[in-house]
Order: structure tokens, then C-alpha cells, then sequence
């Protein structure tokens, strides 16, 4: 049934990290919901600020056009993850949220996250998944640098 080539230690090494919930590697999960590109925009720029500082690995994904299965599997690989999403009626945008619950479902925890927030009139998407984050998950850790964007990225002489 098995032969010469197969990689056992591949194996192991998938179910070691997978049984324990540790990342697969170091590096930098961008996970993004936009309606109008804004959003967009401040996850592929933070993408580009990450690769300028030397971090090699950084993953860039849209909720809305990305299928879960992926997005879930980058989660498991990944040590850090951003969330960045729009407020949307107040609340989390919802395949954002969707994205969160399957997260809480399977059981993700291990992982060092920062939420990026965007909103016109009264930004709420960051309080709400840190607020999921701490309540609904396990062993989340939430980076303290709270950044909300209103509308749209401004260019900045600094």
C-alpha cells in the first residue's frame, strides 16, 4: 500500500501542529472585507509596509471573494493574522463575521491578531472582534495598537 516515497515525517508534522493548534509557520494573515475597495486598500498597503520591513511571508485574502475552505486553511498555517474590516448596520461586515464563527467552530486559538477598523460615521468593527475574539475564542492573543480608518486611506507626510 505504501511506498518508498511516502513522507511520513510530513505526516507527523501536519498532525503535530494541527493537534496542538500551533501555526504551520511565522508570518502574516491580511484578512480583509470591503465594500467599496477602501478597505482593500489599507490591507494590501499594510501588506506592502510588512514586505518593506522584511517580512516574508504575508498572505493577503478577501472575505467576499475568497471560499472559506482557503481562508480557513491560511488561518491554521499562519502565526499572526489582521483582521480588516468595514462596519457594516453597526456590526461586523458579514462574511467577516462568518469568517470569525467558522474560525470559533473549528477551534482556532494559538494566534497573535491586530484588527484594523473602517467606517464613516461610527466605526464599531474593531470593538466587535476584539470583543469576539476575547469571548467566543481561546488563547487569542490581541495586539494593542488600535487603528481605525475613516472612508478611505489618507496620504500621510510622515
Amino acid at each position: 500500500m505504501f511506498n518508498d516515497e511516502f513522507d511520513f515525517d510530513y505526516l507527523f508534522d501536519k498532525y503535530q501542529h494541527w493537534s496542538t493548534y500551533t501555526p504551520e509557520k511565522e508570518g502574516v494573515l491580511i484578512v480583509y472585507a470591503s465594500m467599496y475597495g477602501n478597505t482593500e486598500t489599507v490591507a494590501q498597503s499594510l501588506a506592502g509596509k510588512l514586505a518593506e520591513r522584511g517580512i516574508q511571508d504575508v498572505a493577503v485574502y478577501d472575505v467576499s471573494n475568497t471560499h472559506f475552505s482557503t481562508l480557513i486553511a491560511e488561518t491554521f498555517q499562519y502565526s499572526h493574522i489582521v483582521f480588516s474590516s468595514v462596519t457594516y448596520n453597526l456590526g461586523i461586515y458579514s462574511l467577516m463575521h462568518n469568517l470569525l464563527i467558522d474560525m470559533k467552530v473549528l477551534n482556532v486559538q494559538n494566534r497573535i491578531c491586530d484588527i484594523i477598523e473602517n467606517g464613516s460615521w461610527t466605526p464599531k468593527a474593531d470593538s466587535l472582534i476584539h470583543q469576539f475574539l476575547d469571548e467566543e475564542m481561546k488563547q487569542m492573543s490581541i495586539l494593542d495598537t488600535e487603528m481605525t480608518v475613516v472612508s478611505t486611506l489618507q496620504n500621510s507626510k510622515e
